[in-house]
């Protein structure tokens, strides 16, 4: 009987071919959703200084009301002044000068309310402002973290096809019988489908094996699968 063992050798060294073909492949089918995180993340911060910005035009249509009731005041204090000149009666007098105090009094909140608005409102625009720099530092960064990411796809799918190559070349030496056997065993399980006995165990599962299965692996006359995994079995 023909000794199998050359070729199960180089049916190992095929599935090498096939991790590295797997383990690019899982790193290029990443790409999409690593893309996508770094678009989220520039959604997420426009979205914030977006919130940012309102509140700092919020502060200035606020100002802008209260500017206009504090010119309402001055109106009104500057109407009861004309009012008072022209009053005859002394009760009349006083409930002038009372609205007159108290337009007065109401102006000078209003200007207290003003006055702390403008401190909100430039202490939001140093916020906004700094905000605004850092989206373009990021933007442009994550800009330049995608293209270098597009580049490094480029590259792994230009090694994935080079690997498949190789891969193409070397299972020429392997009879096609046993190719068969080990393709349709690796795409059944978890892309492996040969492994080592390691003391007495096989390698891809763990199962302890039956004596007469390691002896029939040691002989390497025929293919000897493992009774768990069904991978085929490789004594070194």
């Amino acid at each position: 009987m023909d000794n199998l063992r050359p070729e199960l050798e180089l049916l190992y060294e095929l599935q090498n071919y096939d991790i590295r073909i797997s383990d690019i492949r899982k790193k290029i089918s990443k790409a999409p959703s690593l893309v996508e995180d770094k678009k989220k993340s520039l959604e997420y911060k426009k979205m914030e200084i977006e919130s940012k910005k309102k509140n700092f035009v919020k502060l200035n249509s606020l100002k802008k009301e209260k500017e206009a009731a504090f010119d309402s005041k001055e109106k009104s204090i500057s109407a009861y002044s004309i009012e008072l000149n022209s009053v005859k009666s002394n009760d009349v007098y006083k409930v002038v000068l009372l609205k007159i105090e108290k337009a007065k009094s109401d102006k000078g909140a209003i200007e207290n309310e003003i006055l702390e608005l403008m401190d909100k409102i430039e202490k939001e625009s140093v916020i906004v402002k700094s905000a605004e720099d850092e989206l373009k530092k990021l933007e442009k960064k994550i800009k330049n973290d995608i293209s270098e990411f597009e580049n490094f796809i480029k590259k792994l799918e230009k090694e994935v096809t080079a690997v498949e190559t190789e891969r193409g070349e070397y299972k020429l030496k392997i009879s096609k019988t046993i190719l068969m056997q080990y393709e349709r065993i690796r795409d059944a399980r978890d892309g492996r489908g040969i492994c080592l006995i390691d003391d007495e165990s096989c390698g891809g599962c763990g199962m302890m094996l039956r004596p007469q299965l390691i002896n029939q692996s040691y002989k390497c006359h025929e293919l000897v699968f493992c009774d768990n995994c069904s991978k085929i079995l490789l004594q070194k």
